[in-house]
């Protein structure tokens, strides 16, 4: 396997395959939250609102990081999604919530799964 095509180039923030994690974290976790925001559950609360809150802000740090294109900033942003996701996952098990329980691997798959990816990604680079 070619290791040279892996890595950026010079200049190069991240390689091409990266911007497919980016665009799941952006993209899922913003339809997420906006869908929820625009189609509030009967018992919409505060608490719900501090989800919306908190996944938009994530998806603000991930845009951030990118733009001022620091592996160190993508990395703390990638760190704090994938833990607010395992907790998230953690709790609709904990809590018994069966209208959820099937949304679990989609999240793990799409969302956890990469983001751990990328940052042992990040990680490696930043220790170059």
């Amino acid at each position: 396997m070619n290791t040279a095509s892996a890595r950026p180039t010079l200049g190069q923030f991240l390689p091409k395959w990266f911007w497919i994690i980016i665009a799941l974290q952006i993209v899922i976790v913003s339809v997420f939250a906006l869908s929820t925001l625009f189609n509030p559950p009967p018992d919409f609360n505060y608490t719900t609102m501090a989800y919306i809150t908190r996944n938009l802000t994530a998806v603000l740090a991930v845009i951030l990081a990118v733009w001022l294109r620091s592996r160190e900033a993508l990395f703390a942003a990638l760190a704090a999604r994938c833990v607010t996701d395992i907790v998230d996952a953690t709790t609709v098990f904990t809590m018994n919530a069966e209208y959820l329980k099937a949304a679990v691997p989609m999240v793990a798959a799409l969302l956890i799964a990469p983001a751990i990816v990328g940052m042992v990604y990040l990680w490696k680079q930043m220790r170059m």
